[in-house]
């Protein structure tokens, strides 16, 4: 009987006790199957090269349809919520630690100003206007202290003070609601330029009105083609100075560069001129146009509502991301963020086998910026203190003190 209890019980521990193998295998069989699933995710995607420009077929397989439609990102259509997505549909892939150039269409819009002065040219268009002579500014006195003394205004010799008289005499004419725009001259203390003013004729009185010329950059000069100009150009068929505008067939970017490079011989390089000139739209409808020009290397080139631009994209965890274009410089600020580097990280950078950084410090602040970028949502301003292992003959902790700032 006591034997077979312990055949029992003997029994009993053979089929109650654990496979010492039996985790090993779970794990083998984890591993097979990530290993089989990473095949499988990756047959169809191919590595991509860094420095890759996108193509008009990449473009189309973005969901957003101003993206696809256009060809290009905006600030409606960011390339921080757009770029991985294309990135995506590509059906390519980067290795992990490695940050990628994407070349790529930006549409920046046009420039507001040239908008605002091109509608302000309609107005002047549509009311009668005057520039005061030589004549008018001696009529209002020539004395010490009045206009005529240098056929200017400024600024102790106000335009108000003397206008609404000189307009009462030079229209007396006028009716109730006359507008007209008065071009003048105004010394600025240091130089001469031509203003503008729009007045307006209540009945008895001129005062000036609320319309105001728009706003130009300090670094831009508006200069209006005359006739002259566009017989400079050429008089003969399918020239400007022909019908003294341009076309289709004559096309503005054909002779402006060469018209300002002759009619401005001495700008200096980054000097801005947008030229307003007249263009034959077709049915006998000749419009008003405008293109900013800036001299870069000794050539004028027109603003480009469209750009070549880059971004850095990350590829982690089989998703791409954007890598906002901030850079990093070290500080004594306050750190926002305090955080260790923990093996992970390391491996993040390619530094997996020791767990720690050897290389010099230009390279390991580089790599550290990949890490924290890809380990938190990066906004300029925030102060990052990283504490990593350092080898040189022998292991030692050592902490920087990164801020994040805009890397224009």
């Amino acid at each position: 009987m006591k034997k077979l209890l312990y055949m029992a019980s003997f029994f009993a521990l053979v089929f109650t006790s654990c496979d010492p193998m039996e985790d090993a295998y779970k794990e083998v069989d984890e591993a097979n199957a990530d290993a089989v699933a990473d095949a499988k995710f990756f047959s169809d995607k191919v590595l991509l090269e860094t420095g890759y420009t996108l193509t008009d077929a990449d473009y189309a397989l973005s969901t957003n349809t101003n993206v696809s439609g256009h060809q290009n990102f905006s600030s409606t259509a960011t390339v921080a919520d757009n770029l991985p997505e294309v990135l995506t549909n590509m059906k390519v892939y980067g290795e992990a630690g490695a940050e990628y150039t994407v070349n790529y269409n930006y549409y920046r819009g046009g420039l507001s100003y040239i908008y605002d002065y091109l509608d302000y040219l309609e107005v002047l268009a549509a009311i009668d206007s005057y520039t005061l002579t030589t004549a008018d500014y001696d009529g209002m006195g020539t004395a010490a202290g009045e206009p005529g003394k240098y056929n200017n205004f400024d600024a102790t010799v106000k335009a108000e003070n003397y206008l609404p008289d000189f307009l009462l005499g030079k229209y007396p004419s006028a009716a109730d609601g006359d507008e007209l725009a008065v071009t003048y001259k105004y010394y600025n203390g240091s130089s001469t330029s031509m203003v503008t003013e729009f007045w307006a004729f209540d009945g008895s009185v001129w005062t000036k009105s609320d319309k105001v010329a728009p706003a130009i950059p300090g670094d831009v000069m508006i200069y209006e083609l005359t006739t002259e100009d566009y017989d400079a150009m050429g008089t003969g068929s399918n020239q400007p100075g022909k019908y003294n505008n341009f076309s289709s067939s004559i096309v503005p970017a054909d002779y402006l560069p060469n018209f300002l490079s002759f009619k401005f011989p001495f700008a200096l390089e980054g000097n801005k001129i947008t030229p307003i000139y007249k263009y034959y739209a077709g049915d006998g409808v000749t419009e008003t146009k405008a293109v900013e020009y800036t001299l870069t290397k000794g050539v004028w080139v027109a603003y480009q509502s469209t750009v070549e631009a880059s971004s850095l994209v990350a590829y982690k965890d089989k998703t791409w991301l954007f890598v906002p274009p901030i850079k990093f410089v070290k500080s004594e600020k306050t750190p926002t963020v305090t955080f260790t580097l923990v093996y992970d990280d390391y491996a993040f950078v390619g530094n997996s086998q020791y767990g720690n950084f050897d290389e010099e410090e230009a390279v390991v602040l580089e790599k550290i910026a990949k890490i924290i970028k890809n380990n938190y949502e990066v906004a300029v301003g925030q102060v990052y203190s990283v504490t990593y292992k350092y080898y040189s003959a022998g292991v030692t902790d050592k902490t920087v003190i990164l801020e994040a700032v805009e890397d224009i």
